[in-house]
């Protein structure tokens, strides 16, 4: 299994209505968010206001983590509800979806590909085999013999079946298309 770290220096940064965001990861690499021309992209953002808006990305599926304390999310006009850090939630880019509460969240966006992202605990997991395996570590830990520094995007390489240890919980994404 290979493990590597995608230099943080990569990152682009933009602004959306209630924050920034940093695109961690855009496919394909020719693809651009601004034209929604991509099949899948991982970002993090940071929610400045107390209250916001969420792009709408018609046909994308959407998965949200919040990184700080947690969310308020109000889904087409549907009740207020919590999200808390570590939590997911999958959604439709169509959705109408406002947000109370601020800090950094984390996303995947899907478009013609198919995965998910999940939040694995601390220790061992499975670790099957996918076009694309990408681990989100908050804090610095040990993944698989790897020391990670804090707020670290790793891509992993798994030829078959693995084992996956971890000192700390992080989010996993795993993408096929």
């Amino acid at each position: 299994m290979q493990i590597q770290i995608i230099d943080p220096n990569t990152r682009r940064t933009t602004e959306w209505s209630g924050g920034t965001t940093q695109e961690l990861f855009l496919y394909p690499p020719t693809g651009s968010y601004a034209e929604r021309d991509f099949l899948f992209r991982i970002s993090s953002a940071t929610v400045q206001l107390p209250e916001s808006h969420f792009t709408a990305l018609p046909n994308v599926t959407r998965y949200l983590t919040p990184l700080s304390e947690g969310f308020y999310l109000k889904i087409n006009g549907a009740r207020w509800q919590y999200l808390r850090s570590g939590q997911i939630l999958r959604f439709s880019g169509d959705d109408d979806v406002y947000c109370r509460g601020s800090g950094r969240d984390l996303n995947l966006m899907l478009k013609g590909a198919h995965g998910e992202m999940r939040v694995l605990p601390a220790g061992e997991s499975d670790l099957l085999p996918h076009a694309f395996v990408f681990l989100y570590c908050s804090r610095a830990c040990t993944v698989s013999g790897t020391d990670v520094p804090d707020d670290a995007f790793l891509s992993v390489r798994p030829d078959r079946l693995h084992k996956l240890n971890i000192s700390a919980p992080a989010a996993l994404f795993t993408i096929d298309l």
